[in-house]
């Protein structure tokens, strides 16, 4: 995994994603190293749900005007190592969408904390540990896909017509924890097309994605059909 690769698709939105501030901690391209940090994204995939706040320990580590909804994370930021417990409140008021218990975050290791809805609109919380340790710099790209948007039935997800995820649910990896691990795919530029399990009907598809050797790939679709703003959303991983 490169350090600083650039994120098809990315939004504007993406810059204000991630305000952590605390000390020693390490920046791509400096001159200073330091080993003691841990790697944190932020995906908030909840359609449902307003702007959001993230708290580690109470410690405010977003702006206080929140994160808007369909926003993430340009690239892994850097916390301390240590226990945190994690909390999305809704932006401006004292109110939580979801909580996650403390739990750790390792020395050189990286995480995703994740909003979403379920099918009832509730926004829940989930912490992922993003396991790179089969990720090489090999002669194969990786990627893991997300299903989430809510209103949307099961799908099938195609890369340039190639079937590559069966029957997929709505935040079916808050289940599988299997969902949340990378697969091997051969390099190259894929139209990803996620389609009706049922009816094989096309439902959104993304633009070319530049699948690099040796870089991992973390796809999702949000959104609601509702609200006609599905999107199909990449972050290729950096810190």
């Amino acid at each position: 995994m490169r350090k600083s690769l650039k994120i098809p698709g990315c939004s504007i939105l993406c810059l204000a994603v991630l305000a952590f501030a605390w000390t020693g901690c390490s920046k791509a391209g400096s001159s200073t190293t330091v080993s003691a940090v841990t790697y944190l994204s932020l995906i908030h995939a909840a359609p449902y749900a307003g702007a959001s706040t993230v708290y580690l320990n109470d410690t405010l580590i977003t702006q206080s005007t929140g994160i808007s909804t369909g926003a993430f994370s340009p690239k892994y930021g850097t916390i301390r190592p240590g226990s945190y417990a994690v909390k999305f409140k809704k932006a401006g008021v004292d109110s939580l969408f979801d909580q996650l218990g403390a739990s750790s975050y390792d020395t050189l290791n990286f995480y995703t904390l994740l909003l979403y809805n379920d099918a009832n609109k509730a926004a829940h919380a989930m912490k992922i540990f993003d396991d790179y340790s089969g990720v090489a710099n090999s002669g194969s790209s990786y990627y893991r896909f997300f299903h989430l948007a809510p209103d949307l039935p099961a799908v099938n997800v195609y890369f340039n017509g190639t079937k590559m995820e069966f029957n997929r649910t709505s935040a079916d990896n808050a289940i599988s924890s299997g969902l949340n691990a990378f697969q091997p795919i051969q390099p190259g530029s894929y139209v990803v097309a996620v389609k009706d399990a049922r009816t094989d009907s096309l439902i959104v598809q993304s633009p070319g994605i530049n699948m690099m050797s040796g870089n991992p790939f973390t796809i999702w679709v949000t959104g609601t059909k509702a609200q006609n703003n599905l999107s199909i959303n990449v972050f290729q991983a950096q810190y």
